[in-house]
């Protein structure tokens, strides 16, 4: 997959969802994961193309000492707003996680 756009389409016309319901997301990297997509971080999705990840669970992974934290902020922002089903932020250069939003009982 290339882009949050591109998902959104494959799940509206044809009604699939990653593997497992699971979307890799790297912010500035591409994941070492398939079917992973990277996002610049100087051209953000807009809030619309992030409903894409709605019922998935997403992981985005960052390299912390290269992103800047308002990027950061505005993105996990618009994913969290789109409701997925669980949000998983993960920090690749100081090995930190922050569940921003776990699956409902």
């Amino acid at each position: 997959m290339t882009t949050l756009a591109e998902l959104g389409r494959i799940r509206t016309e044809f009604g699939l969802a990653p593997v497992g319901g699971v979307l890799w997301l790297g912010v500035g990297m591409l994941p070492p994961k398939r079917n992973a997509i990277e996002i610049d971080p100087a051209n953000l999705p807009t809030a619309m193309e992030c409903r894409a990840v709605a019922g998935l669970d997403v992981v985005l992974v960052f390299p912390g000492n290269l992103t800047r934290y308002g990027a950061l902020r505005t993105l996990s922002d618009r994913l969290y707003q789109a409701r997925p089903r669980r949000l998983l932020l993960v920090d690749g250069d100081h090995n930190r996680t922050a569940f921003l939003k776990l699956a409902e009982p």
